[in-house]
């Protein structure tokens, strides 16, 4: 079985990023349906897709498929901190990987998992 992690860098705001984060959520949660070792992350973004009002009213069941089925590995700390998008105050009930210091490289699952950047 692959072992894959998902990273979505999609604007929520934006249609066509929407249906594209959208996709690949689907895509992850069918894949860990069927056995497959799968992962989300957020990064860029992304990490508004959690509270972000989208033109796409298939991005949040899709967010909360992946929610339920606990495939969200995070959402980067960096790019929501203060120095930079500033939203980690609306980030609830997600685990932050990282800080305004220190953004997540993969380095450590680099070595397990296939990385899809979307």
């Amino acid at each position: 079985m692959a072992k894959l992690l998902f990273v979505v860098l999609c604007d929520p705001s934006n249609l066509s990023e929407s249906i594209k984060a959208a996709h690949a959520f689907h895509y992850a949660t069918e894949l860990k349906k069927v056995g497959h070792d799968v992962l989300v992350y957020l990064d860029g973004l992304g990490t508004k897709i959690p509270f972000a009002e989208s033109p796409y009213k298939g991005l949040k069941p899709a967010y909360q498929r992946v929610l339920s089925d606990g495939i969200l590995l995070g959402v980067c700390g960096y790019c929501a901190s203060p120095a930079h998008l500033n939203i980690v105050s609306k980030l609830s009930n997600v685990k932050i990987i990282g800080d305004e210091n220190n953004h997540y490289a993969f380095t450590d699952l680099a070595k397990e998992y296939q990385l899809i950047l979307v």
